[in-house]
């Protein structure tokens, strides 16, 4: 390889890391694009550009965002997401913003994810930031820090502890599920009646920001040993541009240094929840699931609701005292927490075995989630836990895919005049396993009459069907024959079917047979 071609690829990796672009087949492109060096103390904004390049409508987007430890951001721990989903239109695009504040030295970087509603990841992209000490050489040099040039952008409106859209080409939040009128048993006994609870959305963000070791809350300014604060630096210049385009200092104007201008944390609650229960359930088994919220902030919280939503392949049994219940979701109202108090919720289900085509496998996935709204600024606060359900029994497969084939013909056709003709249906097991108890049922065309006892001769008789029950297991290779005589009236013809099903069978199998009866 030449060394110009090993020249541009190395520009190109280093274009690629430092812009956060991502290039792929995934169905949802994630371009990230944000600062490539902060000052320790500051803010950093990115832009997350969502683009839908899968030809097709995406709905129900979930947007997650996980962060280094040397990242903070305004009201949550990593990970964070989106509050509500996302729709995006085939060829349309999407923008998010997202700020933290630099608290380490050091490369840290964010992943933003997107989940689809099969919690599925469809895209994905991540950016860096290099964290440098505030008044650095490095720092002055990219426009950080103490030394950092007025910004002529308009400032970024300040989050909330979400990501914010400034497009308006899709829509998002979540979608609510009709009200039903079920009732849950509460643990410790008796039963709770169902209502509609308030929409609370259905996602998630993390709790908040907290006073560092060494400050003084409400000041951002450090501390001393004796735990008097600590007089600021002397003051930094404040660079200004002059007529003629160059820069110069005012020495009469001077900024205080960076933890001066960082903004106090905020004196309110701020909440750790976390969602615990099994990992694995066997089908029919119960399942315990806590809900733990702790007030990791500075007061006392006010009222807040809790939702607990679960999957179809799980059923609840009973609650913890208090809740509301609508189809697959429980709320409750929580009471005042105070600072460092730890209250619970507990629901139990039962792990129910997924049949039929939906599910490939003996075993079935299904999630448990919970969010905690209501709180300062429009925040919320979630976890998830998923299980796995296994079976003993393996899935039930349809007769074409347990080898079952059936067949139904005809002796005489045409008829002749004042004869009958004689239908002969035959099931063979083709496959390697028995077929368990099966079920047949023919059926005779209209005006037909049935002439003489069908054999083998235990059916049942009504009117043009006749059902040939609790016929044996046919064990790989076997089959079993059955017959019966009809007439129709001259000049006619008809059209006779078989359908055979069974208790280990996902459907039936069918078909047809057709007689003309000959004219006078």
């Amino acid at each position: 390889m030449s060394l110009t071609r090993q020249k541009f690829i190395l520009l190109v990796c280093i274009f690629s890391l430092y812009t956060g672009t991502v290039y792929g087949d995934d169905p949802v492109g994630v371009l990230l694009t944000g600062p490539e060096k902060a000052a320790v103390g500051e803010k950093v904004s990115f832009e997350v550009e969502l683009v839908n390049r899968s030809g097709s409508q995406l709905s129900e987007l979930r947007v997650i965002d996980y962060f280094d430890k040397g990242l903070r951001h305004a009201v949550s721990s990593s990970p964070i997401e989106q509050a509500g989903t996302i729709m995006l239109a085939a060829g349309t695009s999407r923008r998010l913003t997202l700020e933290f504040q630099v608290v380490e030295l050091g490369r840290q970087c964010h992943r933003v994810e997107i989940i689809d509603q099969t919690n599925k990841s469809v895209g994905s992209g991540t950016a860096c930031v290099e964290a440098v000490p505030s008044n650095s050489p490095a720092a002055a040099q990219a426009g950080v820090g103490g030394n950092q040039l007025p910004s002529t952008k308009p400032p970024m409106q300040q989050g909330l502890g979400s990501f914010r859209s400034e497009a308006s080409n899709n829509q998002s939040g979540s979608v609510s599920q009709p009200p039903g009128p079920p009732v849950l048993p509460r643990l410790g006994g008796g039963t709770q009646s169902s209502s509609t609870p308030p929409q609370a959305g259905n996602i998630l963000e993390q709790a908040g920001p907290k006073v560092e070791a060494g400050q003084v809350a409400g000041s951002g300014l450090p501390t001393g040993r004796d735990g008097q604060t600590q007089k600021e630096p002397a003051p930094v210049p404040i660079a200004t541009p002059s007529g003629d385009g160059e820069t110069t200092a005012t020495p009469s104007a001077t900024m205080p240094n960076v933890a001066s201008l960082s903004t106090p944390p905020p004196v309110s609650p701020a909440f750790e929840v976390t969602l615990a229960g099994p990992s694995e359930l066997s089908a029919g088994g119960v399942g315990e699931f806590v809900v733990t919220i702790k007030n990791v902030g500075t007061v006392a919280s006010g009222e807040t609701s809790l939702e607990v939503v679960w999957d179809p392949f799980l059923t609840p049994l009973e609650a913890s005292d208090g809740y509301k219940l609508d189809q697959n979701k429980a709320n409750w109202s929580i009471p005042p927490v105070a600072v460092n108090e730890t209250i619970s919720r507990q629901i139990n289900v039962r792990g129910i075995a997924g049949t039929g085509d939906v599910v490939p496998s003996s075993s079935t996935r299904a999630c448990v989630r919970t969010v905690l709204s209501d709180l300062p600024g429009g925040a919320m606060v979630a976890d998830e836990k998923c299980v796995v359900i296994k079976s003993s029994e393996p899935r039930a497969r349809s007769p074409e895919e347990a080898g079952i084939r059936l067949s139904l013909a005809d002796l005489d056709d045409p008829v002749r005049v004042g004869s009958g003709t004689t239908l002969v249906c035959t099931i063979l097991n083709r496959g390697d396993l028995p077929t368990g108890t099966l079920k047949l049922v023919v059926r005779l065309p209209d005006h037909a009459r049935l002439v003489g006892n069908p054999m083998p001769s235990r059916v049942r008789i009504d009117g043009s069907e006749i059902t040939f029950d609790g016929i044996e297991s046919l064990s790989a290779g076997g089959r079993s024959t059955f017959e019966l005589v009809y007439r129709m009236p001259a000049g006619e013809s008809g059209e006779a079917t078989a359908s055979v099903g069974g208790d280990k069978l996902d459907g039936i199998l069918e078909t047809s047979c057709k007689t003309t009866f000959l004219p006078l």
